[in-house]
């Protein structure tokens, strides 16, 4: 019963929401104007401040890590051969 109640609601406010897009066409379209408009000035001001954070980060670099050793070879022997005396 809960699902075809669901169904039937979900229903009526598509049907309401279509008649309200068609009824008041005029304040439908200036309210996606300020919709677009605000959300450009929020993803352009997202974007500078990811732009200014990238260059205030610009002159860190990650750490290098070694490479580890060959499989067979221990790391002492990965390190320096010469160590040996022959």
């Amino acid at each position: 019963m809960g699902k075809i109640l669901s169904i039937l609601i979900g229903l009526i406010l598509l049907a309401l929401g279509i008649w309200g897009v068609v009824a008041w066409s005029g304040d439908v379209l200036v309210f996606l104007k300020a919709a677009v408009a605000l959300m450009a000035i929020v993803v352009g001001l997202g974007i500078f401040v990811f732009g200014v954070s990238e260059l205030r980060a610009g002159g860190e670099e990650p750490p290098v890590l070694e490479a580890a050793p060959p499989s067979g070879e221990s790391p002492d022997q990965a390190s320096g051969d010469d160590s040996q005396s022959s």
